[in-house]
């Protein structure tokens, strides 16, 4: 029976090698982020262009915590894949919206199988978005936008005025940037 942490060297080399993403050098990956409310740990997530949200579900797990972390992947990542051990194949189609992707794989194999791909997700939240840019980060993409940076404007509200007051794209891409540069000393995606 292969435990998380063996799952999740499975699952960070097939992202890295197996061709079904166009992983690149200065793609990242990240394990256990955090996010909504820092309520939730994504167990790995693929930065790219995007961020893919991937939670990892081993024989010895259960699916009873999936609903509420499959409706949290929903709102921040651009896809969002169950990567399960197949006795868990029918109740992860059952339980998960049909844009969430299930990757199976069983105890012996070295092989990760597409059960059903990840579609693009369309339930994303702003505000969970730009709640991944820490307050430096924050006042930097205010300063690149010729926006007001008060200090004394707690975090939350800050966020709250730079949605209201920046297009999407432009957070979602310093949101993007910023975790990819925060994380990119941590990654060994194919060398573990």
């Amino acid at each position: 029976m292969k435990n998380a942490t063996e799952i999740k060297i499975l699952l960070r080399n097939w992202i890295a090698t197996s061709g079904y993403f166009d992983f690149h050098d200065n793609d990242v990956l990240i394990d256990e982020l955090c996010f909504y409310e820092k309520k939730n740990r994504a167990d790995v997530v693929y930065a790219n262009g995007k961020l893919t949200g991937f939670e990892i579900k081993s024989e010895s797990d259960s699916l009873a915590r999936w609903g509420n972390q499959h409706d949290a992947y929903l709102r921040l990542f651009d896809s969002v894949w169950l990567c399960c051990h197949h006795k868990h194949a029918l109740k992860a189609i059952e339980l998960s919206e049909k844009n969430v992707g299930i990757l199976i794989l069983d105890n012996y194999g070295q092989n990760i199988t597409i059960l059903r791909e990840a579609k693009v997700n369309k339930f994303i939240d702003k505000f969970e978005v730009i709640s991944l840019l820490w307050r430096a980060e924050l006042d930097e993409l205010c300063a690149e936008n010729n926006l007001k940076i008060n200090r004394k404007e707690r975090i939350n509200e800050a966020r709250h005025r730079v949605l209201s007051e920046l297009h999407f794209d432009l957070i979602k891409n310093k949101a993007l940037s910023c975790i990819k540069n925060r994380y990119r000393e941590k990654d060994y995606s194919s060398s573990s």
